[in-house]
């Protein structure tokens, strides 16, 4: 039999040994050498500052301001660019290093085993042409371990009576049964090693992979990175003029044109006084005012207030979604010329959003297709939504509120994995023949935990509240863009995570219209003062006497229940947990549908072991303030996600139905009184 003579015919393509090593340690000194000039070039500018002070004159104020502001904000960005990329790409040397050399062993390894099957397999063919047996075919199928029974040569057993022959028969048995078992569990050993090393070779590939992307990612989230992402979108200068305006304030000695966001227009005037709609994102008109406005405007009159002021009109709760996601486009076209209007918090969103609609622009047919339904890029916050599915045709709508730490700068690729994530789960419901779509709301300012001690923080409810009021907008623009269009009002679910649930509770006292159902993920508590009960919750029922309100907490997630205890909010989950005993701190609400995040194996489904909306690091932070990868409540394939995608959708399957619980408060437990009038108290 034929059996390779090396690794190459065993082991997949394409090898995990690419990539060069020394092309890349040039990058790397490349990268040192720019951060080098560029100190040097911060050195000149400040000299040249230093020499400017004290002169007068309309040109040297010029100059001032360029050495001072441009030129020398310039250099640092560029710096930090290559800061990064040196950094970034001594990572992946230092990665591919190691996988070079892991893959060199798995080749040796491979090489190895190949040599004891082409022995063994010798023997082997050897014993059974003695034994007049048939030997294996393939190199991959080993015969049993148990030495067939020998066939004699007829010319040789001719004239023997039947114990001769027997013992012919033994005799062939000892001769080679020993040597045949031996080869044969050889053989079968490099196998399985061929297969171990064959599973190491596929992880080394997508090590190297993954290695590909983290560098990748860490060229794209400089400023430069940026740059080139937001200058290269459609409709934008290119790469050349977004680096040149974007660092230097200019290409090849021209300056970029001033411009401003334009944010009044006359034919504002039917919503906002004298046409002024730089209130539209802090102040939004009433939806239905907003629907029946735009409604009454004529074609032509609708497609210049897109292109004129795409900033107000990408804003407004109310409009159709195809119209705020043309106008929103409109701005990053805007951003890619002009890229020196945005700081580095607002130039990550516009390139987050831009490598997203650039992904969406490769698929043949776009899954999910993309709307961009807000983006304020004007304040020191930058804020944005993004529809994952045809927001303005889709019968059920699921808005997603993220909690602390998740500024749109700060969270947006999870947020897009996470959408991704739910959209396909709740097209793989079984039943479900809606259209779905997922809308990521990062439209406020979230706290900080740093901030925890003063007002800012995570441990109060000044950014729920203040966030509040623009989410009920965009909950109620749904029902009036609907109303004045002509698709049917869309099932709305409301689904919100860690502080976010301060702040969509908050919302949803708020709202005209009720949502048909809401759910709390890791909930790090509601403002008691806010929603003293659920009843202030605008929540359909899910059956008469019981809110559509529902509720789930990992046990190793001990994070969001210390900051609710530590705040003083209301915890929807009475069996969460957080460390030494803080949650005992928080009232605890009644009437919730709980249910569990903690994997079911006989599904298949996986445990979220922390904190996280998508698993983060190798292995679960401290207390479960993190989640480890593929354990995070919003990943693929977890019990979590399962159960959001039936109750989003509202195909609840009879096994998430028979596991709901409703919340009750513990004895002798701080609760929220669910009727009568909302009241405080220690339950007895």
């Amino acid at each position: 039999m034929m059996v390779p003579g090396r690794h190459e015919a065993v082991l997949s393509e394409p090898s995990p040994i690419i990539g060069d090593i020394a092309a890349a340690e040039q990058a790397v000194s490349f990268a040192r050498s720019v951060a080098e000039g560029c100190m040097a070039y911060l050195v000149s500018i400040e000299t040249a500052s230093r020499i400017l002070v004290g002169a007068t004159g309309a040109a040297v104020r010029r100059m001032q301001a360029k050495l001072d502001t441009t030129l020398l904000t310039g250099a640092v960005k560029l710096k930090d660019s290559a800061d990064a990329a040196q950094r970034g790409f001594a990572l992946y040397v230092s990665s591919i290093e190691g996988i070079h050399m892991r893959a060199r062993t798995v080749q040796q390894s491979v090489d190895g085993h190949l040599a004891v099957i082409r022995a063994e397999t010798s023997v082997i063919e050897d014993i059974a042409e003695r034994i007049r047996r048939s030997a294996p075919m393939s190199w991959e199928s080993p015969p049993p371990p148990v030495l067939p029974g020998p066939a004699l040569d007829p010319t040789r057993t001719a004239g023997m009576d039947e114990l001769e022959e027997e013992a012919a028969r033994r005799a062939l048995v000892a001769a080679h049964e020993t040597r045949w078992q031996h080869a044969v569990m050889s053989w079968t050993d490099a196998l399985d090693g061929i297969r171990d090393e064959r599973a190491n070779w596929e992880n080394l590939i997508a090590e190297r992979r993954e290695s590909e992307r983290a560098l990748v990612a860490t060229l794209r989230d400089t400023t430069l990175g940026q740059l080139i992402t937001v200058g290269s979108m459609p409709g934008g200068a290119g790469p050349k003029l977004a680096i040149g305006h974007g660092i230097a304030g200019e290409l090849w000695g021209k300056s970029a044109a001033p411009v401003e966001v334009t944010k009044n227009h006359p034919a504002l005037a039917g919503l906002f006084p004298g046409g002024d709609g730089s209130g539209a994102w802090d102040s939004p008109p009433d939806p239905g005012a907003v629907a029946g406005w735009w409604g009454g405007l004529d074609d032509a009159t609708q497609e210049r207030l897109i292109h004129e002021v795409p900033w107000v009109i990408g804003n407004l709760p109310g409009l159709p979604y195809v119209v705020r996601d043309l106008a929103n486009r409109e701005m990053l076209k805007l951003y890619a010329n002009h890229p020196t209007l945005l700081t580095p918090e607002q130039l990550k969103v516009a390139a987050e959003v831009q490598e997203i609609l650039a992904r969406e622009a490769g698929e043949r047919i776009p899954n999910p297709p993309i709307q961009v339904i807000a983006l304020d890029l004007s304040h020191r916050v930058p804020k944005a939504a993004l529809s994952y599915g045809d927001s303005d045709s889709a019968t059920h709508t699921s808005w997603a509120v993220p909690g602390m730490e998740s500024d749109a700068h700060l969270v947006l690729p999870d947020w897009d994995a996470a959408s991704r994530s739910l959209y396909a789960a709740q097209n793989d419901i079984y039943g479900f023949t809606g259209r779905g779509s997922v809308i990521s709301w990062l439209g406020y300012d979230t706290p900080d935990l740093v901030d925890s001690l003063n007002s800012d923080g995570v441990l109060w409810p000044h950014a729920a509240r203040e966030g509040a009021p623009r989410l009920a907008a965009e909950l109620d623009g749904v029902q009036a863009a609907r109303a004045a269009g002509t698709h049917e009002t869309p099932s709305v679910a409301v689904f919100a995570h860690s502080y976010g649930t301060t702040t969509a509770a908050t919302a949803l006292t708020l709202v005209r219209h009720p949502v048909d159902s809401l759910t709390l993920i890791a909930s790090a508590g509601i403002d008691a003062r806010t929603v003293p009960s659920y009843e202030e919750l605008r929540v359909e029922e899910a059956w008469p006497g019981q809110a559509a309100i529902y509720t789930t907490h990992a046990a190793k997630d001990f994070l969001a229940p210390s900051g609710a205890g530590l705040s003083g909010r209301g915890q929807p989950n009475p069996e969460a947990r957080g460390v030494f005993w803080l949650h005992a701190l928080s009232p605890v609400y009644e009437g919730a549908l709980s249910f569990s995040s903690d994997g079911d194996p006989e599904l298949g489904l996986l445990r979220t072991d922390g904190h996280s909306i998508i698993g983060e690091r190798e292995k679960r932070g401290f207390a479960g303030i993190s989640s480890s990868i593929g354990h995070g409540y919003l990943d693929i394939d977890t019990q979590s996600l399962s159960s959001l995608a039936q109750i989003t959708t509202g195909r609840i399957s009879e096994r998430l139905a028979d596991s709901l619980v409703v919340t009750e408060k513990p004895p002798g437990e701080w609760y929220m009184r669910p009727h009568g009038t909302p009241a405080l108290r220690r339950a007895a």
